[in-house]
């Protein structure tokens, strides 16, 4: 959901969701922080608001901005399925990179073709790019071989580590921040044909000169430099 409030003494606040998952969005010294994070308060501030920040599931983010009502969250990827459903406003990062992970003592799960993963426990994110991929791949939910719905990735490896599910599909970005004490346990099983930037987004409700100013903003940051400075280049 969306808010702005105006009073005489300050900027309006708008209020932003991002999905509650490392490396992109999560919790730390009593406010929501990432280098995105940080980006996206820059460009909010530049766009002539005060951002007010919030987590939410990604299941969450999604129900609310399919409804009637003015949403702008992050980081949604963006894809040719999902290019006239939303207004994109500005890249936060580049070129993700999707693989299956699995644990490295399950010699028994051998990947030649993404088909061959059909057999296999899959868990996936509602409403996540990695579930609409698999889906139109023919993939479908089934409890002891297909998909399986989790909560975010820290309870897919999690569950991945004791076996409930044997493959779990994750960037490379998001497998870093996640997997903690135990990345040397895991493995990847194959890579994805899933390619995409992640983005600032807003649903179709959000109003127009809304969409415009953080447009401008995002041009404004890019040009002096400060989107590379925080960001990378592209």
């Amino acid at each position: 959901m969306f808010t702005l409030i105006g009073t005489p003494a300050s900027a309006e606040r708008l209020v932003i969701y991002a999905e509650d998952a490392k490396p992109y969005a999560y919790f730390q010294d009593d406010k929501v922080s990432s280098s995105i994070t940080n980006f996206v308060r820059i460009l909010i501030e530049r766009a002539g608001y005060d951002p007010d920040i919030r987590l939410l599931s990604w299941a969450g983010i999604m129900h609310t901005a399919e409804a009637q009502q003015t949403m702008i969250f992050y980081p949604l990827a963006r894809t040719n399925e999902r290019e006239n459903k939303y207004h994109w406003l500005g890249t936060l990062l580049h070129d993700e990179k999707y693989s299956f992970y699995k644990l490295k003592n399950r010699r028994d799960i051998q990947l030649k073709k993404l088909d061959d993963a059909k057999m296999y426990r899959v868990g996936v994110i509602e409403s996540d790019v990695r579930e609409e991929y698999l889906i139109e791949n023919g993939f479908a939910f089934n409890t002891y071989a297909g998909l399986i719905q989790i909560n975010n990735n820290t309870e897919g490896l999690r569950l991945l580590r004791v076996n409930r599910i044997d493959l779990l599909p994750l960037s490379a970005t998001s497998f870093t921040s996640e997997c903690a004490l135990y990345c040397a346990d895991y493995e990847i099983a194959t890579t994805l044909n899933i390619r995409s930037n992640l983005e600032l987004a807003a649903n179709k409700a959000t109003p127009t000169d809304v969409i415009q100013r953080i447009r401008r903003a995002y041009e404004s940051l890019e040009s002096d430099g400060t989107r590379a400075r925080m960001l990378g280049r592209e």
